[in-house]
């Protein structure tokens, strides 16, 4: 099953760009970089889906770790597992948070003090007086904490493993139904608490387990993706125009779905249009060092040029802003994100990659 990894990793790239390229709008009208009317501002808003794509893509690439190893060994070193991801994701978390508060404490005259609940992230569910984009991290550190844990019982017990995934996303739905109110604020718990947004990483790790672990399923898996990929993101086209209560409850859980069958229907087939350009592998590589800092860079636009330059027409500095944050995000990932990747390297490498003997499914 690994076969043609050039244009799995050339179409996640893709992917990875086309997330990030609809998150960053939302902050921007945030930030009020971008303000083109109450019924445009809230479709540029519906960009978050952009996380539930990340969420999918990090659920897909976590779980093809982990059936990777587990084949070809046996078993997972959960604390290499876990050195491994925390390596990636947290050195460069920090000397974000370090510089989102700095820059806090420079702009504001009586910054907050400094939240040490975003030592532990646990953020999202207690209220976030910066940085709101953490949020989502914070949900990613949660599941690649528990991830091995669950896996490890469910590995136990025949049929485990589909039935702990789904069960997982099945909590969220079950959770949002039952406890989010009629009329919630959208931006909401079930927004950003963990255990209400665990439908696109757990089902993202599920279609890696059949990848993996399960091939003779997969090539029907490909062709239900492929089926019902654009009637999804036909829905995820409706999601500024869903009614609330809708939203709140139903609607990630569908993105998840719709998501999911796209990355089903383009992992393991030959470039798409634009998936091997160096713009898009650009922009896929330094994505994450993107969105942990696009929100700075926009807020610092806003003060030191919207706010000077008033008369400037808006599309320019939209345009500056995006240029801002493109080189704010590329120096960080030079900076910061990739000496994290070198130091993972040597402290934490790869197990061997020689093969185990012949092993029976997992799961």
């Amino acid at each position: 099953m690994d076969a043609a990894p050039a244009s799995r990793v050339a179409n996640l790239d893709l992917l990875r760009a086309i997330a990030i390229a609809l998150v960053v709008p939302v902050n921007l009208v945030g930030e009020r970089v971008i303000d083109v009317g109450p019924t445009m501002n809230h479709v540029f808003e519906s960009g978050w889906v952009g996380v539930d794509l990340f969420f999918v893509l990090s659920g897909w690439l976590i779980g093809g770790l982990y059936w990777r190893e587990l084949g070809r060994h046996g078993d997972v070193e959960v604390g290499r597992f876990w050195a491994r991801r925390w390596l990636r994701t947290i050195p460069p978390y920090l000397v974000a948070l370090v510089a989102v508060y700095g820059l806090r404490a420079a702009f504001t005259d009586n910054p907050d003090p400094f939240d040490w609940r975003y030592l532990v992230f646990v953020q999202n569910y207690t209220g976030m007086p910066y940085w709101g984009v953490s949020w989502s991290l914070c949900v990613e550190e949660h599941f690649y904490l528990g991830l091995p844990v669950v896996l490890g019982i469910a590995l136990r017990v025949r049929g485990g493993v589909p039935v702990a995934l789904g069960a997982a996303a099945l909590v969220s739905l079950v959770a949002r139904v039952l406890t989010v109110p009629d009329g919630a604020d959208p931006w909401g718990p079930q927004y950003t608490d963990t255990h209400m947004r665990l439908e696109g990483l757990a089902l993202g790790v599920a279609a890696a387990w059949v990848y993996h672990c399960r091939p003779g399923l997969w090539p029907g898996l490909r062709r239900a993706g492929r089926l019902v990929v654009l009637p999804g993101l036909a829905f995820v086209a409706t999601v500024p125009w869903l009614p609330l209560d809708v939203l709140n409850r139903y609607a990630y859980t569908g993105v998840a779905l719709a998501f999911v069958a796209l990355v089903v229907a383009t992992a393991d087939r030959r470039p798409l249009p634009l998936a091997s350009s160096r713009a898009v592998r650009a922009v896929a590589l330094t994505s994450y060092s993107v969105y942990m800092t696009h929100t700075v860079a926009a807020d610092v636009y806003r003060r030191l040029a919207m706010d000077a330059l008033p008369g400037v027409p808006p599309a320019v500095h939209v345009a500056g802003a995006l240029v801002l944050i493109a080189a704010v995000g590329g120096a960080f990932y030079a900076a910061v994100e990739r000496p994290a990747l070198w130091v993972r390297r040597r402290l934490a490498p790869r197990r061997s990659d020689r093969p185990s003997p012949a092993l029976a499914p997992v799961g």
